[in-house]
């Protein structure tokens, strides 16, 4: 028995009702009606019992036209203290921030190639790190306000982030990237946790080493750890997301453990997946299951 979340984009309204549809042929019963926010659809269903194979069709149909299809036992309830914990880098802004710092220093191609292979899992994090902090050296760090300057917020952080921070869940963010880049949103959303590298700056310039430890896919799932002990959250409660391969460890030892629009490694291996929604459909099946769904706990 679980609960099945399909969720479209606005523009792909028009396929939210054969989808469901589909998926009452195996025996779906939604529950409510169809919900919307600004930027997506969505239907949440009980199913008594689906296969892994009816699954796996359901998410090949969605995949056609353009939709995500959740499912699992339960999801994390907004009416109990939870936690959710995002990376930063293409989860939580649009931009990798080192291949950006790289860009406005004229060591891009170099940077970026490394970055691609770290992010696909083709290269050791820790090791691939260190390869892109050394080639900053000697760098000036004025470049990091340009980087921020073109920081985007990825589409629909802010919904996802005010609507958990209105029901106190505890908001965190666990990057390989920077603290430095890391600060606007701290700042923003007063955010109970961030874990990440530091660039050492020594007399204005990059000296092409990071302070301390590196964090790297455990030291993101350490994260989530201290971030569930710290505020006493049951592991039930818990959300994290991310895209690259450092994130899979965070994202499986979640309770509700998302791929964001992630890279194929990781959409495989992650118990979910959202390639087509933003990341306002999250806060859309959140407020959804807390309305349709009674907390037992």
């Amino acid at each position: 028995m679980g609960y099945l979340f399909l969720a479209l984009p606005v523009h792909n309204e028009a396929h939210l009702a054969p989808l469901v549809a589909s998926a009452c042929t195996y025996d779906l019963q939604p529950l409510g009606a169809s919900v919307a926010n600004d930027s997506c659809v969505g239907q949440l269903g009980y199913v008594e019992n689906l296969s892994s194979p009816a699954l796996r069709q359901l998410q090949e149909e969605g995949a056609a036209v353009g939709a995500d299809v959740l499912y699992a036992p339960r999801f994390v309830h907004l009416s109990r203290p939870g936690a959710i914990i995002m990376d930063m880098d293409m989860t939580s802004v649009t931009i990798e921030g080192i291949d950006e710092i790289a860009r406005s220093l004229g060591v891009y191609e170099e940077v970026a190639a490394i970055t691609s292979m770290a992010m696909h899992g083709k290269a050791d994090f820790a090791t691939s790190l260190t390869r892109r902090v050394a080639l900053l050296q000697g760098g000036s760090a004025s470049v990091l306000e340009e980087v921020k300057a073109r920081m985007h917020e990825t589409p629909g952080l802010n919904c996802l982030l005010t609507t958990l921070k209105a029901h106190g869940f505890k908001c965190a963010i666990a990057s390989g990237g920077f603290t430095q880049l890391i600060s606007v949103l701290e700042h923003k959303y007063q955010l109970d946790l961030v874990r990440a590298n530091t660039l050492e700056i020594v007399d204005g310039k990059f000296t092409g080493k990071v302070v301390g430890p590196i964090i790297d896919a455990k030291g993101k799932a350490q994260a989530l750890a201290d971030l569930q002990a710290r505020f006493n959250i049951a592991p039930e409660q818990t959300i994290a997301l991310g895209d690259g391969a450092n994130d899979l460890l965070m994202i499986e030892a979640a309770s509700l453990g998302i791929a964001y629009h992630a890279k194929p490694k990781v959409v495989a291996q992650a118990p979910h997946a959202l390639t087509y929604c933003d990341l306002s459909a999250v806060a859309l099946l959140l407020e959804t299951y807390a309305r349709e769904v009674k907390d037992n706990a």
